[in-house]
């Protein structure tokens, strides 16, 4: 299974964003994994509109949504699916600000099955990634 970390990033006046990060396996030989990759960062009015999709994240992976604080300095450690899910998310909501583009996109995203999410997830990460935005966003977006 592969492991993601959910970073929190204080940013001013008490607000933070959230970061996602995708563990690289420790290859035999190796005394220590490499760092991780940065897969999206979101923060303000999108992260505002999709935290629901975030808290339910968090509750899957067995920590209290009311633990998510500017404050905190431990990353929340993500499964596979819920990492794959919020990956998905975070790229589909990239450079978004229409409050109702987000608010359907992230319910999309919400509604797939896990299978629908690893596909998504393997065309943004494997060089399609704004192709694979665009799609998404006219595929959930029913504006």
């Amino acid at each position: 299974m592969q492991e993601f970390q959910l970073r929190v990033v204080p940013l001013q006046n008490n607000e933070f964003a959230l970061e996602l990060f995708q563990c690289a396996y420790k290859k035999a030989g190796e005394k220590k994994r490499p760092a991780a990759q940065k897969i999206g960062q979101l923060k303000g009015n999108p992260l505002i509109l999709a935290r629901q999709a975030v808290y339910d994240c968090l509750k899957q992976n067995n920590y209290d949504p009311k633990s998510l604080s500017y404050k905190r300095q431990s990353p929340y450690v993500l499964s596979e699916t819920s990492g794959v899910n919020l990956a998905v998310l975070f790229q589909a909501l990239k450079r978004l600000s229409k409050p109702e583009r987000i608010a359907n996109i992230t319910e999309g995203v919400r509604a797939m099955s896990n299978e629908e999410a690893h596909y998504w997830f393997a065309k943004m990460s494997n060089g399609h990634r704004r192709s694979a935005q665009k799609a998404i966003r006219v595929l959930l977006d029913d504006n």
